[in-house]
């Protein structure tokens, strides 16, 4: 599907797609397991796992977004709180670790009426981001029955989900915006808190390709060059051809500022070199940096 599908943005909401997937988030929640924690607990009945979040989601903030990725915009981009990685370098932190703080209890038809009036100033699609959508799936869901059919949504993610909800969510799903954070397991685990990254994320990329157009961020980390972009990199041109590759360079350590090693800092000038020629010289069909097609 790649670049051409991503500049058309053609895709709609199937209803009866969307109406599966309610009563398969809706189950879920008893027990939940939408997303690759697991938790095992009743969100319908008010316990919390590691997301942090019952039913209703939090919006803490929204707007018009003209930035990123230049074959999306404009985009009506959706935060909502909380996430199930627990990365050190994360910009939004207390929106993560601590979602019953931040945000707006919007019901899904105030959301979908916000979604509206976006739509009416330029907007292309509606983006969930956060945060992430993948924990926040219910609200998400209860939100799009109140939109319109012809809806694009992109669903801006981690990944760190399962296969089941990359099949429920096939015919609502326009666009996956992904985050291939790592390639090795060991800076998964040191940086973001969890096990047999690669393998899932491997897993499941091809999979969410074959559901909708596939558009995948890889961001440098000072550092990281060897075990993180380059595998990242050739993994991708090897097993997702067909989708469009976003180098980001732009780093910034957020918590981690001040703190000993190279992810306390900007990313080195002759690795940032290093990391470009790489990126070029895997060839990618579809390619950006910094959001940016080249």
């Amino acid at each position: 599907m790649g670049w051409t599908h991503l500049r058309e943005l053609s895709s709609s909401i199937d209803p009866e797609a969307l109406r599966r997937a309610l009563d398969w988030a809706r189950e879920r929640y008893q027990t939940c397991d939408v997303c690759a924690t697991d938790c095992g607990v009743n969100r319908h009945a008010g316990e919390l796992g590691h997301c942090g979040l019952g039913v209703q989601g939090r919006v803490y903030k929204e707007y018009l977004h003209l930035g990123e990725e230049r074959t999306l915009l404009p985009s009506h981009a959706v935060y909502l709180s909380g996430c199930n990685l627990r990365c050190v370098f994360c910009s939004d932190w207390d929106a993560v670790i601590h979602p019953d703080r931040h945000g707006a209890l919007l019901s899904p038809e105030a959301l979908a009426e916000r979604i509206s009036v976006r739509r009416a100033e330029g907007a292309r699609n509606v983006n969930f981001v956060g945060g992430l959508p993948d924990v926040n799936v219910l609200y998400i869901l209860e939100t799009l029955a109140h939109c319109p059919e012809d809806t694009h949504v992109v669903w801006n993610t981690n990944l760190w989900t399962t296969p089941e909800a990359i099949e429920r969510l096939t015919g609502v799903v326009g666009t996956w915006l992904v985050d291939l954070k790592f390639g090795a397991n060991e800076c998964a685990r040191r940086l973001a808190g969890v096990d047999d990254y690669t393998e899932r994320l491997h897993g499941l990329l091809p999979r969410a390709a074959q559901t909708g157009a596939l558009l995948v961020r890889h961001l440098l980390m000072p550092g990281h060059l060897e075990c993180c972009t380059r595998p990242s990199l050739e993994w991708l041109r090897a097993n997702t051809p067909e989708a469009t590759i976003n180098l980001m360079t732009g780093y910034h350590p957020f918590a981690l500022k001040g703190s000993k090693g190279p992810m306390s800092g900007p990313l080195a000038t002759e690795e940032l070199k290093q990391s470009l020629e790489a990126f070029d010289s895997i060839g990618f069909s579809n390619a950006m940096i910094d959001g940016q097609l080249v």
